[in-house]
């Protein structure tokens, strides 16, 4: 049993921007509430994020190296429903905070890297139970961050794969800490021979972000290895970036 939903850590901060503003941050297993500090009634001021849509967390200092602040920025990615159908979109809501309490920068920065910590690790066990124990979503239980192989056809999507890469994906990548090497193929077969002669243990995971024919190479090239029984095992995602992309829409509908 994980434990119940109980604070584990507190603190007051000011909000990144605006720093007449000051918040209550209380952490739980399941939850990260941030409580605006003011006359108004508490509810008014309060939100509650789920730990189940938060991606990633990170601590850092600023680049002016006279502000003894640090700061803790947390990711989210909240469902949000659609009208005009029956599904869920994601949105993208970033919530930053100045860590101050103490004069010595260093201090604060160890108060932010473990509010950081404690972050990652509580999303990490909600990410277990909400995918299961075989989940791939949960990148703390590496010693290392989470390393993948991106491959993008340019081609896809009437030539618009590689500028979502650019304006959407990549961030999201940086935001989980997850590394990864971009592969951008050239010709049709690229990605095949290429995952057929590579060294897998590089990466965890192999993503495609295109149509659904980079997906097919990708799949006949791990078959075509001599230790295909393994590296058929290697992770594999798929980035809607074609024009109908209707196999991804298959795969994330049946996947839950």
């Amino acid at each position: 049993m994980w434990p119940t939903n109980l604070v584990t850590l507190y603190g007051e901060f000011t909000v990144t921007g605006i720093r007449k503003v000051r918040c209550a941050v209380s952490l739980t297993d399941k939850d990260l509430i941030v409580q605006r500090l003011t006359s108004a009634p508490a509810e008014r001021n309060r939100l509650v994020f789920s730990l189940k849509d938060c991606v990633g967390c990170r601590a850092y200092r600023a680049n002016d190296s006279s502000d003894p602040a640090a700061y803790l920025a947390v990711y989210f990615y909240l469902q949000k429903r659609r009208w005009v159908s029956s599904g869920v979109s994601r949105q993208r809501v970033e919530r930053c905070f100045r860590l101050s309490a103490l004069q010595d920068p260093c201090a604060n920065q160890e108060e932010a890297e473990k509010w950081a910590r404690a972050v990652r690790e509580r999303s990490a066990q909600q990410h277990h139970l909400r995918d299961g124990e075989c989940s791939l979503a949960t990148t703390d239980n590496l010693s290392r961050p989470f390393r993948m192989m991106l491959m993008v056809n340019p081609q896809s999507g009437k030539e618009k794969a590689l500028a979502l890469y650019n304006h959407h994906i990549q961030r999201m990548l940086n935001e989980a800490n997850i590394s990864h090497t971009l592969v951008i193929t050239e010709r049709q077969n690229h990605a095949r021979e290429l995952v057929r002669e590579a060294d897998l243990s590089q990466w965890d995971a192999l993503v495609i972000l295109s149509g659904d024919g980079l997906l097919f190479e990708v799949i006949n090239g791990l078959l075509e290895r001599p230790d295909w029984e393994e590296a058929i095992r290697t992770p594999l995602g798929i980035l809607p970036g074609g024009s109908g992309n209707a196999l991804a829409a298959s795969i994330h509908h049946y996947s839950g």
